[in-house]
């Protein structure tokens, strides 16, 4: 009974939280106690087309939630995944919608001693919109800068560059750890050295691509302009289908609010919304007269991390983590958060991802249980200290702090909410003395991407990304780095340890919305990308 009675308080406390972030219709749903809509992905319009290599005059305006505040090719992992990024500089490979690298400004790539070093070729004609040849020079200093700067995690894994010939390189890494050499791929932008160094503030508010596409007009955290070129290099028939310029302008216009970025729509001040929040994209699924939905598992989901620092009194309380995880009800997540569309999640990684074993979505993954959750806070020792929970201050991001901070209350957990700017978020989230639980969606192609950038103890100066440092968990995560290694036995050790120790939570993993306007006349809906969104530049449609 006393279960029940929490449980009727949790689906008012939602129903409150849905109504505070302007979730339109998500009040309705989250009040239901029924199972959360299954997500069924949609098929993608024109999937049978063929590729196209006619280019078009026509304009296209996409709205997208997700803001950065300077061009710099040179950037932490925040916002890489933005569709706008893959027209804003080339990549040296690309992600197609079966999740294959595609070469893009390379042209070919192998390696010989099975993952530890790979010799590179790059096209011999490749030039940016000022008529800079790039040659290997320019990539080998790229990834050397990359890799000093120490932004993203995974150019540290690079033990050496070096420049073989006027377009060859070679890259060694330090191990041969299984999508290390794919990620740098994506992450290496493709951009001249002299015309980098020669820009007085680093490219942040202008930039010189080798991309099809100038980004001719740039407003901090709004908006981005991008023309095609006339004088780009490549044979647009050699190209990777999801970033062939067809179409001839395109505007992405930054959108954070989703009830904002659902107006514009339907005013037609934006033709496509990528990744628009459920609460908001539930509303057009029925009107098929004047829209298109197009739903698919989410590539990252939502977790909660806890901090392994000496400062927070999670770092050593496994019963304490565990009474969390056991205190917050996923399936009330999905009803709050996304208005059923999305699903639980069964580790800390997203379905999606390369390796996940389906096997786990039969484990009991801290389903929901209030006398459990209680039972471990008992036998934690904790006496009512107040956690601090980590979370960007986005719509999203707030909704779901205040969703888990009203599960735990309820079983007893006081939590303060400190729900801050990205900016600040960017530079606190991966330091465990900051915070006692964080919010984060973390993405990647394999397992082992995700695992390691939050557990390897070796990836940060305090150790992991919560400061925790487990040596016995590190030799299991090792263990899974190696394409031989890389095995379901070796995968399952390390999932069962990370969700037995609790150091994370998968918490929920919406269902991604992307609508497109009928009028806009789509033929064919492109995907490609890090999180295979659409791709407007390289979409076929009609309406001139």
């Amino acid at each position: 009974m006393r279960s029940k009675k929490i449980w009727a308080a949790i689906l008012t406390a939602v129903m409150s939280v849905s109504v505070l972030a302007g979730c339109g219709g998500s009040g309705e749903s989250s009040s239901q106690t029924s199972e959360p809509a299954a997500v069924e992905e949609t098929e993608m319009i024109g999937a049978d087309v063929e590729a196209t290599t006619e280019l078009t005059d026509n304009t296209i305006n996409v709205g997208y939630g997700t803001a950065i505040d300077s061009l710099t090719p040179f950037r932490s992992a925040t916002a890489r995944n933005a569709p706008y990024l893959d027209i804003l500089y080339e990549r040296l490979a690309v992600r197609d919608s079966n999740n294959e690298y595609q070469p893009y400004a390379a042209k070919s790539w192998e390696t010989t001693d099975n993952g530890y070093t790979y010799d590179l070729e790059i096209w011999d004609n490749i030039s940016d919109s000022q008529g800079n040849a790039i040659t290997a020079a320019d990539i080998v200093w790229f990834i050397q800068e990359a890799k000093n700067r120490g932004l993203i995690t995974n150019f540290s894994k690079v033990e050496s560059v070096e420049q073989t010939g006027d377009y060859t390189l070679q890259i060694k890494f330090s191990d041969n750890r299984v999508g290390v050499f794919e990620t740098l791929m994506e992450d290496t932008f493709v951009v001249s050295q002299a015309a980098f160094e020669a820009s007085a503030d680093e490219f942040a508010t202008s930039c010189v691509s080798t991309s099809p596409y100038v980004c001719t007009e740039f407003v901090p955290s709004a908006s981005l302009t991008f023309e095609r070129r006339d004088d780009y290099w490549q044979d647009i028939a050699n190209m990777p289908e999801c970033v062939r310029p067809i179409q001839k302008t395109v505007n992405y216009q930054i959108i954070t609010e989703a009830s904002q970025m659902g107006i514009a729509l339907e005013t037609g001040t934006i033709d496509v919304a990528i990744d628009i929040a459920a609460s908001t994209g539930a509303q057009f699924v029925d009107q098929t007269d004047a829209y298109t939905v197009n739903l698919q598992d989410g590539a990252q989901g939502w977790q909660v991390f806890f901090s392994g620092a000496e400062n927070s009194i999670l770092a050593e309380n496994e019963a304490l983590r565990q009474a969390i995880c056991y205190a917050i009800d996923a399936d009330g997540l999905v009803q709050g958060l996304c208005s059923g569309y999305g699903t639980p999640m069964w580790d800390v990684c997203a379905p999606r991802l390369i390796g996940f074993l389906d096997k786990w979505k039969d484990e009991d993954y801290y389903t929901y249980d209030v006398e459990k959750a209680q039972q471990l806070i008992e036998e934690s020792g904790y006496n009512g200290e107040t956690l601090t929970l980590l979370s960007s201050s986005s719509a999203t991001a707030s909704t779901l702090g205040q969703l888990i901070q009203n599960y735990l209350d309820a079983v007893g957990i006081k939590v303060e909410l400190n729900a801050v700017d990205m900016a600040l978020y960017t530079a606190t989230r991966l330091d465990g003395t900051q915070y006692d639980m964080v919010l984060g969606t973390v993405g990647g192609t394999y397992l082992s991407d995700v695992w390691s950038l939050r557990f390897d103890p070796a990836a940060y100066e305090a150790g992991d990304a919560t400061s925790r440092n487990d040596q016995e968990l590190a030799d299991l995560l090792y263990s899974t780095w190696t394409n031989e290694g890389y095995t379901d036995e070796n995968i399952d050790e390390v999932h069962t340890y990370i969700k037995d120790s609790a150091y994370g939570y998968g918490l929920v993993n919406p269902q991604v919305f992307t609508i497109w306007r009928n009028d806009l006349g789509m033929v064919k809906a492109v995907t490609g990308g890090i999180n295979n969104y659409v791709m407007p530049s390289a979409c076929q449609f009609t309406r001139e």
